[in-house]
């Protein structure tokens, strides 16, 4: 349910008026920044006020409205485990294949080792 806007005297009477480009922008003059006539804020209450009483906002003055910025999409970060799951999925997945490998080489290194343990005279 909307609610219904009242806006003041002095608002309605600046829609009734054309004003100048300098009031709705700050203006630099003698190597200083002058701030507008009508803040951010009443501009919007002036470009509201506009609407609803059928009057152009650009007809008083007003510039047009700033195109809308298109928000960017970034992926969520996620936790340190999940961005890094894919790459440690990756390493097991080559050891797995290896394994056989590195089993036969540990077998061997292990009889090589059972064999210089051995006594060479058998008593």
């Amino acid at each position: 349910m909307a609610t219904v806007r009242t806006f003041s005297a002095s608002i309605l009477s600046h829609i009734k008026a054309e004003h100048a480009e300098t009031c709705f922008k700050p203006v630099f003059v003698n190597g200083h920044w002058r701030s507008p006539r009508f803040s951010l804020r009443r501009q919007a209450e002036l470009r509201k006020a506009c609407t609803l009483n059928g009057v152009d906002p650009v007809s008083i003055g007003m510039p047009p409205p700033a195109p809308q910025k298109i928000m960017q999409k970034k992926p969520p970060k996620g936790h340190k485990q999940q961005r890094q799951y894919a790459d440690k999925q990756a390493i097991i997945k080559k050891n797995m294949e290896e394994m056989p490998e590195k089993i036969r080489k540990w077998k061997e290194t292990l009889a090589k080792e059972k064999l210089k343990a051995k006594p060479v005279l058998p008593f």
